[in-house]
């Protein structure tokens, strides 16, 4: 296994093979070839052994794919470190990724980065639609309640979000739920004497068919489970969307973490993982601000609801968390549900360099734009105007990178 390190986009291995001494292999990885130096010089002007399992192990780290090693004039230094990028060594490997102030970086001639589990692409937009009960004394009673069990992305555990009604006893001189009981199950007997109203009976079977989905698809683990996911996404939000307005009718609504489990494995849930759980019905929006840096641009998401900007934000599965007052927001389709995953595994910045911004443009910003409305800010102005690529780029001084 050679040592490897890295300067100035150039890979520096050192191979060794049977019976002969250590070599140093070169190795720079362009746009559309692979440039390999040794220096045992390649007799015969042939590939030799040392640059071949170089070459090879360099693949072998990255499931046999060289992307990761491609960022194409991103090694501005900055006081004598890179600029963009960061780089760790660890004798073996070497792994380059943007800092996080800027996001995910765009790569001219090739475009973004993807992560395993949450991809996105300009093919995958198309045009979208646009589109409280009375309170009763509950006082030391037997209640019906829902739980909103969800999981955060990106982890081996990421499951989708389902609603868990369960049965609590609220306490004697108020109507909140002091005592946490069974959740309701199709295979589990209600052992307590709980008449349902209309509204959660019809709740009651939206839950059931959740679990049925959630359940089939399983944890984000693995490639088959990421296919169901995604297949599941439209069918789950449908649900949802049925639900939200019939949750408004209940006063016990609450929320919790899950760890990969669904919160089936104990039989109720556990009051100090509950929050009180609170929803929109607004839909949100999503538009995007570009701006100038002088040598580069970041791109960076505008959520908004009827009400208000949502400056902070989490993203969760099929749902967006206002962490300034914790209100949970519904993604409304597929394609928004995957724009923001993907974001959100980048920050929620993407970043081009000036001299890239046409190849950007071409490969993604141009076709996003015909779908999520985008902003532009000038270097050192704060006058915001709809994105036009002659706002970046004259029409004298295009130049497409290829």
């Amino acid at each position: 296994m050679p040592l490897v390190k890295y300067d100035k986009d150039v890979f520096i291995l050192s191979v060794a093979v049977a019976n002969d001494q250590p070599h140093q292999v070169f190795v720079q990885i362009k746009r559309h070839e692979i440039q390999v130096a040794c220096d045992c010089r390649m007799p015969e002007n042939s590939l030799c052994q040392h640059a071949y399992g170089g070459i090879f192990e360099l693949m072998h780290y990255t499931d046999m794919k060289l992307e990761d090693y491609y960022w194409p004039e991103l090694h501005d230094q900055n006081k004598k470190e890179l600029k963009y990028l960061q780089v760790d060594t660890d004798g073996h490997h070497v792994n380059i990724f943007p800092k996080p102030i800027y996001g995910n970086i765009f790569k001219v001639g090739w475009g973004f980065s993807l992560d395993h589990y949450h991809q996105f692409d300009t093919a995958m937009l198309h045009k979208q639609e646009t589109g409280t009960g009375n309170e009763i004394d509950a006082r030391n009673k037997l209640v019906v309640a829902y739980n909103v069990l969800y999981t955060e992305l990106g982890l081996w555990c990421s499951q989708l979000p389902i609603l868990m009604p369960f049965i609590g006893k609220t306490g004697k001189h108020s109507n909140h739920i002091v005592s946490f009981s069974q959740y309701l199950r199709k295979d589990k007997e209600i052992i307590n004497d709980i008449v349902f109203t209309e509204n959660q009976h019809a709740l009651n079977e939206i839950r059931y068919e959740m679990f049925t989905l959630v359940n089939a698809v399983g944890r984000q683990d693995n490639k088959a489970n990421i296919a169901r996911w995604l297949q599941t996404v439209p069918v789950l939000i449908k649900l949802w969307q049925k639900a939200i307005p019939m949750l408004f009718y209940e006063a016990h609504l609450y929320s919790s973490q899950g760890y990969g489990h669904l919160g089936c494995r104990s039989n109720k849930p556990v009051k100090s993982h509950l929050s009180d759980w609170q929803i929109s019905g607004d839909r949100f929006s999503i538009s995007f601000s570009l701006k100038d840096h002088n040598d580069h641009l970041i791109l960076e998401p505008v959520i908004k609801s009827s009400a208000k900007h949502i400056a902070h934000f989490r993203k969760v599965p099929l749902f967006l968390i206002d962490t300034d007052d914790r209100t949970f927001y519904l993604v409304q389709s597929e394609q928004d549900e995957a724009l923001l995953n993907w974001l959100k595994i980048s920050g929620n910045k993407l970043t081009a360099l000036k001299e890239h911004f046409l190849d950007f443009h071409e490969r993604f910003l141009d076709r996003l734009s015909e779908y999520y409305a985008v902003s532009y800010q000038h270097f050192n102005s704060r006058k915001k105007v709809v994105y036009r690529l002659n706002e970046v780029i004259p029409q004298n001084n295009k130049n497409n990178g290829k």
